[in-house]
């Protein structure tokens, strides 16, 4: 492998993880700025539609770094205020994409983007024939704090997440870096409660990434004891959308629906996941109204 071959490799987004060496506790570090950037260039989004979706984001990956190979986490939160909606799917391989939407008359009162809402966490799982889903009203409407209480309610896992994310002065994202720590089973109660007081005081996580900290170093300076890192896999802004899977997909519309989009010229398609344009052709109308 050349030099640069191994600097690009080494300077990809990737999601770190690690354990307590008394197996108490385990976290995840992930450092994903051109995954949550490439999300803000492809979907246009302003300063706080960006984080929002950047958090999404990033909570979906540090989730889905705990499942198998092509197991898929999705995060989907709505609520009230300037955002409607936000959508992050994210799979252990790295694979991560998603997309938002605002309201067009929002609750500007709300103290957080999101307001009042639910929360939906659905797990894809090898062997399992329906997702695995679990719901929660918004506690904060801030994504990082209802991911940590959907984890710590539902589940039952105390957890902690903090998600930080930083701008250039062209409001471009500049920094985009994550952290999830949960307790195992036979955490001591007071080791948890002095493991929530450290990240309280903790400072921001951009800072650190400034400062040319790894992650195993920002681990190490969050965790209570010593630690192993058990996996280190890049992440990547990346959705599987095709022209062909659009055309397939229109298979299940009435013929009469596909003669009236081609009359009304609507042959534009577009992936709500990664804002990809597909552009129907003449040949695509003639296999689908001619299929058997």
């Amino acid at each position: 492998m050349s030099d640069s071959v191994k600097k690009l490799w080494a300077q990809r987004d990737r999601v770190t993880r690690a354990i307590t060496l008394d197996g108490t506790f385990r976290a995840a570090v992930i450092h994903n700025t051109t995954t949550t950037r490439t999300a803000q260039q492809k979907h246009g989004l302003d300063p706080m539609a960006s984080l929002v979706l950047a958090r999404a984001l990033t909570g979906a990956s540090l989730m889905a770094s705990y499942l198998k190979g092509e197991e898929r986490m999705v995060v989907s939160l709505e609520g009230d205020g300037l955002v409607r909606s936000v959508t992050a799917e994210a799979m252990q391989v790295g694979e991560v994409r998603g997309y938002i939407t605002l309201n067009r008359n929002p609750d500007e009162s709300r103290a957080t983007p999101l307001g009042k809402g639910l929360l939906r966490v659905q797990r894809v799982l090898y062997g399992e024939y329906e997702p695995v889903m679990g719901i929660v009203e918004l506690r904060r409407g801030d994504v990082t704090s209802d991911l940590g209480y959907y984890l710590t309610q539902s589940e039952q896992v105390p957890s902690a997440f903090v998600i930080d994310v930083a701008y250039d002065e062209h409001d471009v994202i500049r920094q985009s870096i994550g952290l999830l720590v949960q307790a195992m089973p036979g955490a001591r109660p007071e080791d948890i409660f002095k493991l929530y007081d450290a990240i309280d005081y903790l400072g921001r996580l951009s800072e650190f990434a400034d400062s040319g900290y790894s992650p195993h170093d920002i681990l190490q300076q969050i965790m209570p004891s010593e630690i192993e890192v058990v996996a280190s896999s890049p992440v990547d802004f990346f959705c599987r959308c095709s022209h062909e899977r659009f055309t397939s997909a229109l298979m299940t519309l009435d013929t009469s629906e596909i003669i009236q989009m081609r009359e009304e010229g609507h042959r534009e398609l577009v992936c709500q996941y990664c804002s990809t344009k597909y552009e129907l052709r003449d040949e695509d109308f003639d296999r689908l109204i001619n299929r058997s």
